[in-house]
Order: structure tokens, then sequence, then C-alpha cells
């Protein structure tokens, strides 16, 4: 099964309905789940994991043109992070703590053909409110977007927005995955009753939404020599680099 995460395979799709909910979260609940190579970035004292809530559509590897397109529900723990040597920039990287979606055949791939660990839960998501369960952990948030938000957070907007790209860990080496795509409106909303047991210490910082289909390329993963060589290649002006 590790071997077929060396697989090169690059995907196309696009993401509908996407919300980001960004709280924080103290660092010792989390550093002891980072492999070796990447540490937590701190913001005041605080880790912060920006959790995504998005609808996968017409997905399919570019191999395959439109012949094995597949949609799917995915909600994951990204944890701002900071790779030790910084081969892949530095206070732009996340790691995924952990992915879920409610389809299981989605689970057994993502786990089989990717670094990110894709576990299943019951989602029950509508349009403005979020209420998923892991055994017996859950998370739930519901959304306001005729009410405004009191104190907009313009620096942790910057901060999310300027995260382009993922870490990983496959047979002990750091490895890191992009995807491109032309535009990320990022919006902030009012959130009310946020609430987690998946972690303690917990602390709503801000939630933004995409009110638009962004249409991406995840690019296959890449080590540190390799990405350093295609990077400048990879990289468009005309283009914004953003894992999702």
């Amino acid at each position: 099964m590790s071997l077929l995460k060396n697989i090169p395979i690059t995907y196309k799709g696009e993401l509908h309905d996407i919300v980001l909910v960004n709280f924080s979260v103290d660092p010792d609940e989390v550093k002891d789940n980072l492999p070796e190579g990447i540490e937590v970035r701190e913001f005041d004292g605080r880790a912060m994991i920006s959790m995504v809530n998005v609808k996968l559509r017409n997905m399919r590897p570019t191999f395959s043109g439109k012949l094995f397109q597949f949609n799917y529900q995915h909600i994951g723990f990204r944890l701002l992070v900071n790779e030790t040597d910084h081969a892949f920039g530095i206070d732009r990287n996340i790691f995924f703590l952990q992915s879920f979606t409610n389809r299981p055949l989605m689970a057994l791939g993502g786990s089989m053909l990717t670094d990110y660990r894709l576990a299943m839960a019951e989602i029950f998501n509508h349009k403005l409110n979020l209420d998923f369960r892991r055994r017996s952990q859950i998370l739930s948030y519901t959304l306001d977007l005729d009410r405004p938000v009191p104190e907009p957070h313009s620096q942790l907007k910057q901060t999310i927005g300027a995260i382009d790209s993922a870490l990983s860990v496959h047979n002990g080496e750091v490895r890191c995955t992009q995807i491109v795509r032309e535009k990320w409106p990022l919006e902030e909303v009012h959130c009310t009753d946020f609430k987690t047991s998946f972690f303690k210490t917990a602390h709503l910082e801000g939630v933004f939404r995409v009110p638009e289909v962004i249409h991406y390329t995840w690019l296959p993963p890449r080590n540190k020599q390799t990405y350093q060589a295609i990077a400048p290649m990879v990289s468009n002006p005309k283009k914004e680099i953003l894992w999702q």
C-alpha cells in the first residue's frame, strides 16, 4: 500500500461551498502529532488550526480525462506549521492532522494513494450549518451571513490566505503538495454556536468562506530536491498556489 503513494498522480476538480473555520489550541495539545522535521507555528503562544469544510466535485486524475470523476465532502484539520530547514518556504505551510469523509470508498482510496489520513465520520451539513462526528468526538457550527462581523480579522485573513503548501511525511521523508488555482476570494462571516470536543483547548478565531466555485489542480507531493528544482516552473504570476 505504501508503494501506491509514490505514484505521481495529478488531479483536477472543483471546490464548492468552502468554509474555513480557524481556531487556536494550546501547542502541547498537537505537537506530539507532528513527525520529525515539522514544527508548530505559534501565534501569541497558540497553535492555529484552519479546518476546511468543502464539497469536492468532478474530481479526476488528469490521465483519465472525465472517465473516472468522483465527488465527496471533505473535512480536514489543517495545522499551520513550519518545516525545520525551510526547504519548502517559511510561514506558509500546513500539516493535515486528520481528514474526514462520509464516503467509505473515498476514505479507503485516500488513505492508499495520499499521505493524508482520511477517516470515516458522520457528516450532517447544510449551507450554513455543520455537525460532524467521529465516534464520541463532535464539531459543529452555524454561520450567519446577514450579521456583520463586529471586528474583522484582517491579519488572520492574510495569514490563512497566504498558505500555499501542505507538508506530509512518507517513509520518513518530508514532502510538499501544492494546488494551483486562479483565485481565492476569502470572505469573513459571522459564526455562532461553535463547539468541538476534538480539541480540549480550542478557541474560535475567525471563519471565512469562498462564495465561488474554485477550479484547481492538485499536484503530486514532491520531496525537497524535486520541489526546489521545479518551484520556479510551478510559480506563475497569473496564478496563485494554495493547498486545499
